[in-house]
């Protein structure tokens, strides 16, 4: 009984499906064959690759400083093109930690290098990079649309994306250089990314030397009004600030003294970017850039103002050697060590070569033309410089420089032997920061200056036996 009712029920679930079926079924369709691309004809554009030769470079030397405490947002592996390009020409490459050794780092650095910042410079820092600039020291900052420093808003806690662009700035302002916070593209000519823009114009520059075309990625636009513009790119490549082209404006530029550089991209110094197209020949000419800065040699630099690794002292022999001034003999050469210079005493004045003289003012007085070459005059009671005016003679100690073709020459010269041994003390100390310095001429304070003068009185000294001796007064207490 049970059977006939579960066939029933089967045909009720099954029948109107198959009804349903024999209704609309038209049979197999029949499909047309989709067209599709001929992938394997497709070949990929070749990018022209030109390998550095790091084996015939000029030796140029120098220490160059890497920007390091400025939250800079990059790996040493992605500017391993350049800095193998500097080590290869003699050069050093230094990380600046701190703006505590920045100073002293500038005294005798070639280059400074600020790779994508993210902090900006302060007013004192872009000021001893400009001082650093004036000194024939070369600046080099590269920023990248690619990076941005997060921080996060205080009120609100939202993410905020600071370009690089605004804490390079902070710098290039005072080089009348400025970054664009965009990118530039182009949609039509590309190293096959609209982001990856080709330059095929040059300024005429070193840094442009033997270019033909340069690929930048992710690029920032730079402009200089009173500078040039390195890389011009074409019409078509426009900035995503407006969609128009700038053409004041471009990958790179030079200030107008020709001692600081700004570009928009760093991606071309890393692998593989750095082979392609002429952006190995362009990191080659920044590599000769960074360490060909034709720099100065003055007292502003103190001690780094000697060019050889060995520096004659000839003390004058009127100087007695005594063991204070052996002591001190032994501080200038501890800090000429320090320096990496062979210090030798010697008993002539050398006519060549980097030379420390100590003497007083009357040795000095001796050598009156070399005096007068760097506006000097000493008199019986006073010092006349230009840069600092009539000066009084005793308490005061000279430090004098000179540059010439056969060596630089260093004058240490005080009134008196105990004044000299403080000034050597104040040179030993490796800084003059306590004295009054100009580019050749430094007036360092080393005694009281109160003998040698007439102050208008006169004291009456009472002879000892005229001294009578006589017994205190007791004074009576109140307890008798």
């Amino acid at each position: 009984m049970k059977r006939p009712y579960l066939i029933l029920a089967l045909l009720a679930l099954i029948l109107p499906t198959l009804l349903r079926v024999a209704w609309f079924y038209r049979g197999t369709p029949d499909r047309a064959e989709i067209p599709t691309p001929d992938y394997a004809s497709f070949t990929r554009p070749e990018v022209t690759v030109n390998q550095p030769n790091l084996d015939d470079v000029p030796q140029l030397k120098g220490t160059v400083l890497l920007d390091g405490y400025h939250a800079n947002q990059f790996y040493l592996n992605e500017i391993e093109s350049l800095t193998a390009s500097i080590l290869a020409r003699g050069g050093n490459v230094e990380t600046v930690t701190d703006s505590f050794s920045f100073e002293t780092q500038l005294k005798y650095a070639s280059a400074f290098i600020s790779i994508s910042p993210g902090l900006s410079f302060s007013t004192y820092e872009a000021q001893l990079l400009k001082t650093f600039t004036e000194r024939g020291g070369r600046i080099l900052v590269l920023t990248d649309a690619t990076r941005n420093a997060i921080y996060f808003d205080y009120f609100s806690g939202n993410p905020v994306a600071a370009s690089d662009a605004t804490a390079a700035n902070s710098l290039l302002k005072h080089f009348d250089i400025s970054i664009n916070n965009d990118y530039l593209y182009n949609t039509s000519s590309n190293e096959g990314n609209f982001r990856n823009v080709f330059f095929g114009e040059f300024a005429k520059n070193e840094l442009t030397f033997g270019l033909d075309t340069v690929a930048l990625y992710g690029a920032h636009s730079v402009e200089s009004p009173s500078g040039m513009v390195l890389l011009k790119g074409e019409e078509t490549n426009l900035s995503s600030a407006n969609d128009a082209h700038n053409s004041n404006a471009g990958g790179a530029a030079l200030s107008a003294d020709g001692n600081v550089v700004a570009f928009g991209d760093l991606t071309f110094l890393s692998s593989p970017y750095s082979t392609y197209n002429d952006n190995a020949a362009l990191i080659q000419n920044l590599a000769d850039f960074v360490l060909s800065g034709e720099r100065s040699q003055t007292l502003d630099v103190y001690p780094f103002i000697f060019a050889s690794d060995t520096v004659k002292v000839y003390i004058s022999p009127n100087i007695q050697k005594t063991p204070t001034l052996v002591t001190a003999m032994a501080a200038l050469q501890n800090s000429m060590r320090y320096l990496d210079i062979t210090v030798e005493f010697v008993d002539e004045l050398p006519s060549s070569g980097d030379v420390i003289l100590v003497g007083t003012f009357d040795d000095a007085a001796e050598d009156l033309n070399s005096l007068r070459k760097i506006g000097v005059e000493i008199d019986s009671e006073t010092i006349n410089t230009i840069e600092f005016g009539e000066i009084s003679r005793f308490g005061n100690g000279l430090v004098l420089f000179e540059t010439g073709s056969k060596g630089n020459r260093l004058a240490l010269l005080a009134d008196t032997t105990e004044d000299l041994l403080t000034l050597m003390g104040v040179a030993g100390g490796g800084s003059l920061t306590s004295c009054l310095t100009s580019a050749q001429v430094a007036v360092c304070s080393v005694g009281f200056g109160d003998y040698g003068f007439d102050t208008g009185e006169t004291f009456e000294e009472t002879p000892v036996d005229a001294i009578e001796e006589t017994d205190p007064e007791a004074t009576p207490t109140p307890s008798g």
